[in-house]
């Protein structure tokens, strides 16, 4: 299975959420709740984030790698790869509400088709097989049944699982992708 057909999965699976318990998903265009604070996402995010800037218009790229570049200087960004657990979540504390840099005036994220796995999945429950992890987004799933949150739930199966090597945020990903595109 390719990273690609695991993306759809996840595609599939958000939509039939949608469609199926459009009461319990409050997410939609513009709605930017979970793209506050950073997060890992997976080495394999990389090339779709790469493939995405490129298809952008110069100007609106350089804005995005300009912002990804300020957040990663201004957080004292670690190398997540290599920084304890205590460094990881002082890291991710502090930056808790720092913005996407994808993030457009609007609240839209500018390379939306070409997100990350995590991106397209935030909305909903999680689980690791049979064992319910919980809720991730406030304004989903309040009024949900157990049922409900158990059916909506993602199940975080090997894809999900990033090991050391592998950990990135957004941003550095980004300031990556610009050096070895010759962006900056």
């Amino acid at each position: 299975m390719s990273y690609r057909d695991i993306l759809d999965r996840a595609d599939a699976f958000f939509r039939s959420v949608s469609q199926s318990q459009p009461q319990n998903l409050q997410c939609g265009r513009g709605c930017s709740l979970c793209c506050y604070g950073l997060f890992e996402i997976g080495a394999a995010d990389i090339p779709l984030l790469a493939e995405g800037l490129s298809q952008l218009h110069p100007m609106r790229r350089r804005k995005i790698v300009r912002r990804a570049a300020e957040i990663v200087a201004q957080s004292r960004h670690p190398n997540l790869r290599e920084a304890t657990p205590l460094e990881k979540d002082e890291f991710f504390s502090r930056t808790a509400s720092v913005a996407c840099p994808n993030l457009n005036a609007s609240g839209e994220c500018m390379v939306y088709e070409y997100r990350p796995l995590i991106c397209r999945t935030f909305g909903l429950p999680l689980r690791q097989g049979d064992r319910y992890l919980g809720d991730v987004c406030d304004l989903n799933f309040n009024e949900a049944s157990d049922q409900q949150r158990l059916e909506a739930s993602w199940d975080l199966e090997w894809e999900d699982e990033l090991d050391p090597e592998d950990e990135y945020t957004i941003p550095e990903a980004i300031v990556f992708i610009a050096r070895m595109r010759g962006w900056m």
